[in-house]
C-alpha cells in the first residue's frame, strides 16, 4: 500500500509554491501527495462558509500524514480540514511560520518551522527527509505483518498436515 500525504494549506500565493514544490519532491520519492484544489486565490476568511468535499474527506482518510501549512492567515479550509483530520485520529504535522503561536495540542507532534529568512530549499528537503523515514517505518511494519501471516499460514498448514 503507498504511503500516502494529505497536504492543508490556505489559499495564498506564498504558500502555494511551497506546496506544489513539496508534492514534487514527494513524488520523486514515491510518496503520494494529494493537494486539495483552492479556488479563486482568495483566502477564505472566518466569516465565510466551508464543507468539506466527499473527496477531500476520503483522502484525508485514506492519508498516512497531514501536513499542515499554518500561518497567522490560516483560511477556513485547513481549519475544516484540520478538525476532520483530528477527529480521524490523524497523524498531523505541522509547517508553522516563526511567530505562530500553536494551541497545546500540537506539544507532542514533529513540527516544522520556516521564515520568509530561511532557504525554502532546506525546509523542504528537512520534510521530504521525515516523509521518507516515516514511509519507510510503514513499508517496514507491512512486511513484518506478512512474514507473521505467512508463518500462521505455515503453522496452520502444519498443523493440519499432522491430522
Amino acid at each position: 500500500m503507498a504511503f500516502k500525504v494529505f497536504i492543508s494549506y490556505s489559499s495564498n500565493a506564498d504558500e502555494q509554491g511551497v506546496v506544489w514544490r513539496l508534492q514534487t519532491l514527494a513524488a520523486a520519492q514515491g510518496i503520494h501527495a494529494y493537494v486539495p484544489a483552492r479556488g479563486g486565490g482568495r483566502p477564505l476568511t472566518s466569516g465565510s462558509s466551508w464543507t468539506l468535499t466527499a473527496a477531500t474527506r476520503k483522502e484525508i482518510e485514506s492519508s498516512d500524514i497531514i501536513l499542515a501549512i499554518i500561518t497567522s492567515r490560516a483560511d477556513r479550509a485547513v481549519e475544516a480540514e484540520l478538525s476532520y483530520a483530528m477527529g480521524r485520529k490523524k497523524v498531523i504535522i505541522p509547517i508553522v511560520y516563526e511567530g505562530i503561536r500553536l494551541p497545546p495540542l500540537f506539544d507532542s507532534c514533529q513540527v516544522f518551522w520556516f521564515s520568509p529568512s530561511h532557504s525554502p530549499g532546506n525546509l523542504e528537503s528537512q520534510i521530504i527527509a521525515y516523509l521518507k523515514e516515516q514511509k519507510l517505518s510503514k513499508e517496514r511494519l507491512q512486511a513484518a505483518g506478512a512474514i507473521i501471516a505467512v508463518g500462521l499460514g505455515l503453522l496452520l498448514l502444519s498443523s493440519v498436515a499432522k491430522e
